[in-house]
């Protein structure tokens, strides 16, 4: 089902934007949140890719290219400027881009007359309470 897709490569580009960004956060405070972060998504990743079969999975995923060019972008951005704000504000950005695509894949589904898994629902409501905590930091 293209929602499972969709959200296997929204949480894969999210945990490893994280990844990326870790070595660059140097307030405890914030390390540890975007920290309990990744791990939700790690989950909800776990989550979608169960509803996938194999060929279907990889499908799914970033390529090398895509990756690379991730780690690139957050790397020359937070190397810049490593500011809690400014990641924060990245952060956000990221969550921002995994609430846009995701709806439209549950827009569709709703459109089309088909069930929206509540794993979908409950990743919206995920990104929502991410941004939330991320603005403290703003």
């Amino acid at each position: 089902m293209k929602i499972f897709r969709e959200m296997v490569r929204n949480t894969a580009m999210g945990v490893q934007s994280i990844e990326d960004m870790l070595d660059y956060i140097e307030c405890d405070k914030l390390k540890n949140l975007v920290l309990s972060q990744k791990e939700v998504l790690e989950d909800f990743y776990q989550k979608a890719a169960s509803e996938l079969g194999e060929k279907e999975l990889e499908n799914a995923k970033t390529n090398p290219m895509q990756r690379m060019m991730l780690k690139a972008g957050v790397k020359m951005n937070a190397g810049i400027n490593n500011k809690p704000t400014h990641l924060a504000s990245m952060l956000i950005d990221g969550y921002n881009m995994g609430i846009e695509s995701v709806q439209k894949c549950i827009n569709e589904l709703a459109r089309d007359g088909v069930d929206v898994p509540d794993v979908a629902r409950d990743l919206m409501k995920v990104y929502d309470k991410n941004i939330k905590a991320l603005r403290a930091y703003l």
